[in-house]
């Protein structure tokens, strides 16, 4: 990603944290737009799903995509959100979101009765969170303990969703993903 342009929501100074030791505010606020970004647009993913998936038991995958959808925008979001106040940065405007996302979500399958298509993308939109939130563990561990602990909470949820996922998908489904993993 490279440097973002200068947004109206992001103040001309820093405040300096007593807790954040040793890494640059600006790449740390960066990143947790970043973050931002992509739970608001797995939210929004997930909550897609959740509406255009058709089929058999499309009826209780709509529950589970609500509920990672609802983890997504009210836990992880909020907390990311909370975080960059204490910057004095504003969540970024809505349109702006897909230009700071890391992950920039899935493709859905154009077949709504295609509901391993839906789980898999599910799965991969986990996976991408993970490893960003990875590289931003890596980057506060140890250097800016708030943080580092919103980042653990969000990496156990997100692990937690992918298992989810996983658990739903078919043997056909299982094998679209083997296949698919064979190819990255």
């Amino acid at each position: 990603m490279g440097e973002p342009r200068k947004y109206r929501y992001m103040p001309e100074k820093f405040p300096r944290r007593a807790e954040v030791t040793g890494i640059e505010s600006s790449v740390l606020v960066n990143m947790l737009l970043s973050a931002f970004a992509d739970e608001v647009l797995a939210w929004y993913q997930y909550y897609l799903t959740a509406y255009a998936i058709r089929g058999n038991l499309s009826t209780e995958l709509e529950g589970v995509f609500k509920e990672v959808a609802e983890d997504e925008l009210n836990d992880h979001a909020k907390k990311l959100a909370d975080r960059l106040q204490d910057f004095d940065v504003d969540p970024p405007d809505f349109r702006d979101l897909w230009q700071l996302s890391k992950c920039r979500q899935t493709e859905l399958p154009e077949d709504p009765h295609d509901v391993d298509g839906f789980i898999i993308a599910g799965i991969l939109a986990e996976r991408c969170a993970l490893e960003h939130y990875r590289e931003l563990f890596q980057y506060t561990h140890g250097r800016d303990p708030a943080t580092e602990e919103i980042v653990e909470d969000i990496i156990r949820d997100e692990a937690e969703h992918e298992t989810i996922f996983r658990n739903l998908l078919s043997k056909d489904g299982l094998r679209r993903l083997e296949e698919l993993e064979k190819k990255s």
